[in-house]
């Protein structure tokens, strides 16, 4: 695989600060890269996608959760909270993190009311529960045994 493109300058660098390793002269199918480790982890996901990996996703909603709450530390916005790419990712985990997510709630209420209402697409908590993060727990719960989702 060539990255070259004819009359192109083919010297430059891929991130100016990282020094600049050629590709293997043994192995010239192998694609450049500059040595940075955050290259070279997505490197390996590129050519193991999430679909071949073989964690579970309870193992990868863990390692997501630990992620999200060491970054979020003590933000007070909620959208801040959910915006975060952790937090995203356990989202696209879809219906099979609710029970995880449940799990988590039961364990230490937290602001989990987004992703749940993202990706089961109801909202059990009233409106004057709003705010409250014990009682819209509760009202998460209590759905969450309704739906025979808690075990």
């Amino acid at each position: 695989m060539s990255y070259a493109v004819p009359g192109r300058r083919t010297d430059y660098r891929l991130l100016a600060e990282e020094p600049y390793v050629p590709a293997d002269p043994q192995s010239p199918n192998k694609p450049l890269f500059t040595g940075s480790s955050r290259l070279l982890e997505a490197r390996s996901h590129y050519y193991l996608p999430l679909s071949r990996q073989r964690q579970s996703v309870a193992e990868r909603f863990r390692e997501l959760v630990q992620t999200w709450k060491a970054d979020i530390g003590p933000l007070s916005s909620a959208t801040q909270m959910a915006m975060h790419p952790a937090y995203q990712r356990i989202i696209g985990l879809g219906l099979e993190a609710v029970p995880l997510i449940l799990r988590e709630l039961t364990r230490e209420p937290d602001h989990w009311f987004w992703a749940l209402k993202a990706i089961t697409g109801v909202d059990p908590v009233e409106s004057s529960q709003r705010g409250r993060v014990r009682e819209m727990t509760k009202a998460w719960l209590q759905w969450g045994e309704e739906q025979e989702m808690l075990s």
